[in-house]
């Protein structure tokens, strides 16, 4: 009796090490942009500008949700979101690229 209570809280301890290592671990962040390709800021209407601080972006597909940086530089801007989402690669300020 005494040997098997030694054991299960042997595996008790070893359980709770377990979580508290991947609990406390450092996690990867998702991808956030950090090259030389990348503002640290948002430029309104322009929402092809790449932000550091925001994930990557996937592929853009016609007529598909905007991503959080298209949101945020197009806020205020409904006629900046629908270029966005329905013509990519259009911008309302034709040449305003940073």
């Amino acid at each position: 009796m005494v040997v098997s209570s030694l054991r299960m809280r042997r595996v008790a301890l070893l359980g709770i090490a377990t979580a508290l290592t991947a609990a406390l671990a450092p996690v990867g962040v998702a991808s956030a942009n950090s090259g030389s390709d990348c503002t640290n800021g948002v430029v309104p209407l322009n929402p092809y500008v790449v932000n550091c601080g925001l994930p990557a972006r996937g592929n853009h597909t016609i007529g598909a949700a905007p991503d959080a940086g298209a949101i945020i530089a197009c806020r205020h801007s409904p006629i900046c979101l629908s270029y966005y989402v329905n013509y990519p690669g259009t911008l309302i300020v034709p040449g305003y690229r940073p």
